[in-house]
């Protein structure tokens, strides 16, 4: 009996070790290993406050980029977007009236799912490659952005500080600041991203959006509306844009028309390293979260290593190549691993 139970456990450690997200979580590790050597205080708790200030971006760009991915397509324009939208927080609100603040909100997501909606259109319906449409209309929301805001500036009503820092908000309670310190507006964001794909997720949409990544023709044939569900992932993607975009405004109480630009590229890497296959129908949106932490960490390594700024972009990408490379390279052994083994029994 003790044999059939250590075989037992056997087996099960070896299922465990040749899942992909085994080889995600262990490069998490090493990242997360190597930082917390690197950086003496990094457990510290205004440390922790700001790493998760610094990552929380990243974060949910990457789940937002997930979900389209999941469904079989991709979005070049989710930079460009987050900088839209951002753009028309800035340019409703006053600094003088604090109603604007919610006004702006409001213009906000409709921004927002009007941009889910005409990327959702172009590559569902007017099934328009979704590279190339997306990178059209990334020029659009630029062009819009840049419209809002030709130079960086605009005001902010000063209670928006509280999706950045509650102790920031003017009048904060000795309470408030006690629960920001240990619970930023970051974090709870992200929460609220998870909270909102855990819903999503468990029910019939969130279904349909893996079967039209796996097979978009045979989805079709089941009688799911694959333009529709591609259209939906485009949305539930700009709405991780437009929560990502409050947080950016609390953080500099101003907006730029440019700003997003560096994370487009970012978002679909993490998402890669996170174990989302491009090719639509496999992965986990929280194992994405787990590629932003790993390429969040990749920056901290690199910084913290002092590796000159030339080469920080080289170096970046070096790593991610290295990662994703490793990820598979080792998911392929153990499942060939697994094979032999299960051939011989």
């Amino acid at each position: 009996m003790n044999k059939a139970r250590t075989a037992s456990g056997s087996s099960t450690l070896r299922k465990l070790i040749s899942k992909p997200e085994f080889s995600i979580l262990l490069i998490l590790v090493v990242m997360f290993t190597i930082t917390a050597v690197l950086q003496a205080n990094f457990f510290e708790k205004r440390s922790i406050v700001r790493n998760i200030n610094a990552f929380a971006p990243l974060i949910l760009l990457t789940m937002g980029q997930a979900v389209v991915i999941i469904a079989g397509g991709l979005d070049l324009s989710a930079g460009s977007a987050l900088s839209l939208v951002v753009c028309v927080l800035t340019f409703v609100m006053r600094k003088a009236s604090p109603e604007t603040g919610a006004w702006a909100i409001l213009a906000a997501l409709v921004v927002a799912v009007l941009i889910g909606v005409i990327n959702g259109i172009g590559i569902g319906y007017l099934r328009i490659p979704p590279v190339i449409i997306t990178f059209a209309t990334s020029y659009m929301w630029l062009g819009a952005a840049l419209f809002l805001r030709p130079t960086p500036g605009g005001e902010s009503v000063d209670w928006f500080k509280a999706f950045y820092d509650f102790s920031a908000l003017p009048g904060a309670s000795d309470s408030l600041k006690a629960f920001g310190s240990w619970m930023p507006p970051a974090l709870i964001l992200l929460l609220l991203g998870c909270l909102m794909w855990f819903v999503m997720k468990r029910t019939r949409m969130g279904r349909y959006i893996y079967a039209v990544g796996s097979n978009g023709n045979s989805a079709y044939e089941s009688g799911i509306n694959t333009a529709k569900i591609q259209m939906q992932a485009c949305v539930i993607n700009s709405l991780f844009i437009f929560l990502a975009a409050l947080f950016f405004v609390g953080q500099t109480m101003s907006g730029d028309a440019r700003m997003g630009d560096p994370l487009t590229l970012k978002a679909i890497a993490a998402a890669v390293v996170g174990g989302i296959a491009l090719t639509g129908g496999r992965g986990s949106v929280y194992f994405a979260i787990v590629g932003a932490l790993i390429m969040s960490f990749v920056n901290k390594i690199i910084f913290f290593a002092n590796i000159p700024y030339a080469y920080q972009t080289l170096v970046s990408g070096v790593i991610i190549i290295v990662a994703i490379a490793g990820s598979q390279t080792y998911t392929l052994y153990r499942r060939r691993a697994m094979a032999r083994e299960s051939t011989l029994a």
